[in-house]
């Protein structure tokens, strides 16, 4: 019979545990710990766990009410930096121990990292409600490759005719984004497949200026603000294509013919610890300063069909698109609203040594 010893169990756990003695000093870390707190268990044993996790009163506290209370403890959301540079955000539940007789012998302090986990369950839901799309999707798809077959014809005819160089550049466009749209509905033609999200190496600004200039038109006014040293990433180019063409159209529509539409991209300063990997976030937002969006709007305009625009005007997926796109590339997208400004924030991972 195998036997499940207490340090097999305690080290196969995905949930990092460090135990402490009642002056809360460090006595015992699992390997899900270790690797939390980016330390190996023999430099972790015996320090002060306010050494451990400096600056961050809440575990300490945290703590100190389960032991008064005689109960376990929890907080759902908690910032901590177990090292210059790294952060966590965790869940920390603390566990008060007792001996036999019932005096308190130390405590455990459980931390399980968040944001992986909310994304999937967020990931999870979004998929369930499209899934109830997906007849509808193919039956699009099919259709709309016809018509897109038609127009990269008249296109390579104006090209052969030749003409300025503008009517050149604009031909090739045309092309491209047909061939683009076309590789676009190869792929939700194959959806169920669950195919992967390819991960080629992607230049963000490139796939930027691309999107600037299937905008047509000088109104409103688009400004970018780059950072020229952000590194290429892996993902689908064409799906961040759509993923960023959906946001800076609905901005262009926000701002309208007098406002203004901005790109601004940069790289977190901060590197997370996600499952397991040292990761970095490029972090691009798409800025307008129209009227803002709606409150009754902002709680579900993730959700298919849920649209500010007037009817006829949107059909209320772009942003469940965006969303799915985001969550295919390990990413997130959130919304901040302040100086008269409505900036969608999109961060996508990168990973570091």
């Amino acid at each position: 019979m195998v036997q499940f010893t207490p340090e097999i169990l305690w080290d196969q756990l995905t949930t990092g545990v460090v135990a402490v003695d009642p002056q809360d000093r460090v006595q015992a870390v699992n390997t899900a710990a270790e690797r939390m707190l980016g330390r190996a268990r023999r430099h972790l044993l015996g320090i002060p766990l306010e050494q451990l996790l400096p600056g961050h009163p809440v575990a300490l506290d945290l703590i100190q009410r389960a032991r008064n209370l005689a109960m376990p403890c929890r907080v759902r959301t908690a910032q901590l930096t177990p090292s210059p540079g790294v952060t966590l955000s965790v869940s920390l539940t603390a566990v008060p121990l007792e001996d036999a007789e019932g005096n308190g012998v130390g405590a455990l302090l459980q931390l399980e990292e968040v944001g992986t986990l909310e994304r999937i369950e967020e990931g999870k839901r979004l998929h369930d409600t499209l899934d109830s799309l997906e007849t509808l999707a193919l039956t699009v798809a099919h259709e709309v490759k016809n018509p897109l077959a038609g127009i990269r014809g008249v296109a390579q005819l104006l090209e052969m005719e030749g003409g300025d160089g503008s009517t050149a550049t604009c031909t090739a466009l045309i092309c491209a984004e047909v061939d683009r749209i076309s590789r676009l509905l190869d792929a939700l033609l194959g959806l169920a497949d669950r195919h992967a999200t390819p991960t080629e190496a992607v230049n963000i600004h490139e796939v930027l200026d691309h999107v600037v200039r299937l905008c047509p038109g000088d109104q409103p006014r688009m400004h970018k603000d780059y950072d020229p040293s952000l590194p290429v990433i892996r993902g689908d180019r064409d799906q961040l294509i759509q993923l960023f063409l959906n946001l800076v159209q609905n901005a262009r529509d926000a701002a309208g013919a007098t406002g203004q539409v901005s790109l601004h991209t940069r790289i977190s300063a901060q590197v997370r610890l996600e499952q397991g990997r040292r990761q970095r976030h490029l972090i691009i937002e798409v800025r307008d300063n129209g009227p803002g969006i709606a409150e009754s709007v902002r709680q579900r305009m993730f959700l298919p069909f849920v649209t500010s625009k007037p009817k006829g005007v949107g059909n209320g997926l772009g942003l469940a698109i965006v969303q799915k796109i985001v969550h295919d590339h390990g990413g997130q997208v959130e919304v901040v609203e302040q100086t008269g400004q409505t900036i969608f924030r999109v961060l996508l991972p990168v990973n570091v040594p």
